[in-house]
């Protein structure tokens, strides 16, 4: 007979977890992992947030402005179907409109650098 947890569930029925090594209760309902289990919980509850989902659904690197617009665009229908609030909407149009900001200057600084390279040479910009 496969041994099991001596603790019971909240409705009061036994639990049919096993137990863990040298112990008769299982993870959940052993009294030295109290402290932990709502550390355990609480990391658990995080994992499942919006924001985690949000953020393992973005990629890491860097988006192009084309990425940037198709993804704005598929926010768009979102809102104009009412699977997301305007105020998300609005959110990601400012997030994005910042990191095309910042592409933008970006790209200045890389020319700025290129044309005072050509100066520091002599030679004229193409």
């Amino acid at each position: 007979m496969v041994a099991r947890c001596a603790g019971t569930n909240r409705d009061g029925t036994p639990c049919s977890a096993s137990p863990r090594p040298s112990s008769t209760w299982c993870v959940w309902h052993d009294p030295a992992t109290r402290g932990k289990r709502s550390e355990w919980s609480k990391r658990g509850g995080q994992a499942r947030s919006n924001k985690a989902r949000a953020a393992k659904a973005l990629p890491t690197e860097l988006m192009s402005n084309d990425e940037i617009a198709a993804w704005l665009t598929i926010q768009f229908r979102k809102l104009i179907t009412g699977q997301i609030e305007p105020g998300i909407a609005t959110a990601s149009a400012t997030v994005a409109k910042a990191i095309a900001e910042i592409q933008r200057g970006a790209q200045i600084e890389e020319r700025i650098a290129q044309i005072e390279a050509l100066l520091d040479t002599g030679k004229r910009p193409a």
